[in-house]
């Protein structure tokens, strides 16, 4: 018997894992399926590579070679500067001197090994991932060092984000979305992909592998502090790491061991790219339409360019808009000079560098401060989603990976992308 199934959040259906199920067989509206773990009570199996330590809590029966982990720990230098007595922070990132050792400097590496992992090991077809930047670089370096063969996408932009402290084994290979392209074309394009016969999404959002590996971020934090954090602030693009962090309160809920107070969302993004934002500041359930013209022109005046979902799982059951209504939450809109000013306040009293998005993060927590959005006594996580990322090019020499093909922007959605795709895998694969 399993240890955990999958369950429809619209209709309550239930499914045994078939190793990689994103969606109920029902018909209603689109809903996300939760993982539901047998065994409530959370073990540490301090024996288990990185992550894997939080076993109980991921949809896996194996383990992958992976060894990073959120590190937890109090705050003292930016809690001063706030005036907060209890301010944690979830770091992802590289800085050994904390035990921290994200090889990417990003909190998706904590995604990819759970998703890797639930996959058969009999599986003979290769795993398509779209990705803005983070994510596929998580991807590219754990599926390079457990030899997984990996198609990734990412727009031309992204392709400098694609880097890794050892040489990339063959198995992966970059193809990029060219020209003005951004991450839904990448999106686009990954799609056309796995319509291919032997490859296959990896499911974003939907792929509770995906949220359960970010949502150990949560367990982290409640581990260390003793208890579940009053509030969990962190930056978002699609809005899967803050769905993530409610479903980890909730099964921590379900222990009993870390107490029963809510724990409020604060989740945040870099305006004038605020979709999320917007609508639920408006109390909408729905993202308001955003031509394309209007989007990329956005996208590309953001310093947080991770955060670049136009198509978030936002409106979807069990996706944002209901995590913020059940916690009771908030978002933010984060300015590029705001960014800027965190970043610099983070590093100057916590130490170690931060990535954009986090910046997006610490931004929001100043505002919450400001505004008397949380008190001083209240536990909080703040989460640093990437960080250390200088740190770690000051220390290594960094290895890019090169795009094996190139897809431009208007040849992504015409009617010959598909044969000219199967020609190309034919030459490179």
């Amino acid at each position: 018997m399993s240890k955990y199934h999958l369950k429809c959040l619209s209709c309550g259906k239930e499914y045994e894992d078939d190793h990689f199920r994103m969606q109920c067989d029902a018909q209603h509206e689109p809903s996300l399926l939760r993982s539901v773990y047998i065994d409530k009570k959370l073990t540490l199996h301090k024996d288990k590579p990185g992550m894997f330590r939080f076993y109980d809590y991921l949809p896996v029966e194996r383990t992958i070679e992976a060894k990073g982990v959120p590190v937890t720990y109090k705050s003292t230098g930016l809690a001063e500067y706030l005036g907060l007595e209890n301010l944690y922070i979830i770091f992802n990132g590289y800085w050994p001197e904390k035990n921290a050792r994200m090889d990417t400097a990003s909190f998706k590496e904590l995604e990819a090994p759970s998703v890797l992992a639930r996959i058969s090991e009999h599986n003979r077809d290769i795993l398509v991932v779209a990705s803005a930047g983070n994510t596929g670089r998580a991807f590219a370096n754990i599926c390079s060092s457990n030899k997984i063969p990996l198609v990734l996408v990412v727009p031309e932009v992204s392709v400098k984000k694609i880097w890794s402290i050892r040489p990339f084994n063959e198995c992966v290979k970059l193809i990029c979305a060219g020209g003005n392209s951004d991450y839904f074309n990448a999106i686009s394009l990954a799609g056309a992909i796995t319509q291919l016969d032997g490859f296959f999404p990896e499911g974003g959002a939907r792929n509770v592998g995906r949220r359960d590996g970010m949502a150990t971020t949560v367990l982290d934090a409640a581990t260390t502090i003793g208890k579940t954090p009053d509030h969990y602030f962190q930056a978002i693009g699609s809005g899967t790491g803050g769905i993530a962090a409610w479903e980890s309160y909730l099964r921590l809920t379900e222990d009993g061991s870390y107490g029963n107070g809510n724990m409020k969302l604060h989740l945040s993004q870099n305006h004038p790219f605020t979709p999320m934002t917007d609508a639920w500041i408006e109390g909408s359930r729905d993202i308001a339409p955003m031509s394309e013209e209007e989007a990329k022109e956005k996208i590309h005046s953001i310093t947080a360019s991770v955060l670049t979902n136009r198509k978030p799982p936002y409106s979807i059951t069990g996706g944002v808009y209901d995590v913020l209504n059940a916690s009771s939450g908030h978002m933010y809109s984060v300015t590029n000079p705001e960014i800027a000013e965190a970043m610099d306040l983070f590093e100057e009293r916590e130490n170690i560098d931060i990535c954009s998005a986090a910046g997006v993060a610490a931004g929001s927590l100043i505002k919450a401060v400001k505004n008397k959005t949380v008190n001083k006594e209240d536990h909080i996580a703040l989460n640093i989603t990437g960080g250390g990322e200088n740190k770690l090019r000051r220390e290594h020499d960094l290895h890019f990976l090169n795009p094996v093909l190139s897809i431009s922007e208007q040849e992504i959605g015409s009617d010959g992308v598909t044969k000219k795709l199967e020609n190309m895998f034919a030459a490179v694969l």
